[in-house]
């Protein structure tokens, strides 16, 4: 694993216990919507196992043997993306090691010899591989051996994050929230006590901002006020009608792009397409709040179910995309228009 000694007054290691109760109400909820997987019908697949194959084929479907280092170990991670292995078990990988890469400091692998760690293999329908497939854009997925704690071995995939051309992309650092995420799966699926507390003890993590430093969407109009239903019009579906979304309640205009030779035209080219996709026409925060779990927080089972300092984060997260900024930065491509009209609840 590679760890980053950076300054102190930059980064500081993990404190996973804040989060303990949060993680442990997501799954039982998680798990009473989660349906169990018949052990007959498990057995009768690896019935079909190879362990030099890194798939099941029970010439019916096929299944994947995917080992998990990110986010993909955490079972909530893995229902607010629609995976549900067949199984799942810790395993060690030798010859290899864990790093963070980019600035977004998201987890890889690189082959180096005598080093080893720990991650969660997960046993997945080709289905659900492939749409995984698609959301891990910037990885391809190699094959490499993995050995269980009862030292019996099985070829695995995992991703690999794709080179920034010929180099590899340079090492970052992870948030405190990715590490949490994944040292909170590390915990729920079993894997060595070691290797966890390697973790949290030595690596060394981007710290969350503190409540009190949240960002929010200023120069709101005053007075000025919409129903979900004008929010919805504006979906951006029709071109000749401007695209809205809402943040807390808060609805933002779009603008328009800048110019094609403008220097942040690609970058906001995708984060349009990305809004327009996702959130045209809708109030936000559920949306974000399930999309970039944060372990601080139980999962939100609708609109209602999210406390004021989630909420609070969710519209800061919206904030640092561009979304809105405020006072005197230019750059903005949303304006605030008004509020979404709330009927207060009996």
């Amino acid at each position: 694993m590679s760890i980053d000694h950076s300054s102190a007054t930059l980064f500081c290691n993990l404190n996973s216990h804040s989060s303990d109760i949060p993680f442990r109400k997501s799954c039982e909820r998680v798990l009473q919507r989660t349906k169990q997987f018949e052990s007959h019908t498990l057995e009768q697949i690896l019935a079909f196992d190879n362990p030099g194959k890194p798939f099941i084929d029970d010439h019916q479907h096929v299944y994947i043997w995917y080992l998990a280092i990110g986010s993909m170990i955490n079972p909530i991670s893995l229902h607010l993306r629609d995976i549900t292995p067949l199984m799942s078990y810790p395993a060690k990988c030798f010859d290899h090691r864990l790093v963070f890469r980019d600035r977004s400091g998201m987890a890889d692998i690189d082959f180096c010899e005598g080093e080893e760690f720990d991650g969660v293999v997960h046993l997945v329908p080709i289905e659900q591989m492939n749409r995984l497939d698609q959301v891990e854009h910037m990885y391809t997925k190699i094959i490499v051996p993995v050995t269980d704690y009862q030292e019996r071995s099985h070829l695995v995939y995992v991703y690999k994050m794709t080179p920034n051309g010929q180099q590899e992309r340079p090492i970052g650092i992870p948030s405190e929230r990715y590490l949490d995420i994944i040292i909170k799966g590390c915990e729920y699926f079993g894997v060595r006590s070691s290797y966890i507390n390697r973790l949290k003890n030595k690596q060394t993590v981007i710290p969350r901002k503190s409540a009190d430093t949240y960002q929010t969407i200023a120069d709101v109009p005053d007075n000025v006020f919409y129903t979900y239903e004008d929010l919805a019009k504006h979906d951006g579906k029709d071109p000749t009608i401007p695209l809205w979304t809402s943040v807390n309640g808060k609805v933002l205009e779009y603008s328009g792009l800048p110019s094609v030779d403008h220097p942040d035209y690609e970058n906001q080219k995708r984060f349009y397409d990305f809004v327009l996709s996702y959130f045209g026409g809708r109030e936000v925060v559920c949306a974000i709040s399930r999309a970039w779990y944060e372990p601080m927080f139980k999962i939100p089972l609708n609109d209602d179910d999210i406390c004021d300092e989630h909420r609070t984060l969710a519209e800061d997260m919206c904030v640092s995309w561009g979304l809105n900024c405020g006072g005197d930065n230019s750059a903005s491509y949303w304006t605030p228009i008004g509020r979404i009209y709330q009927i207060k609840k009996t």
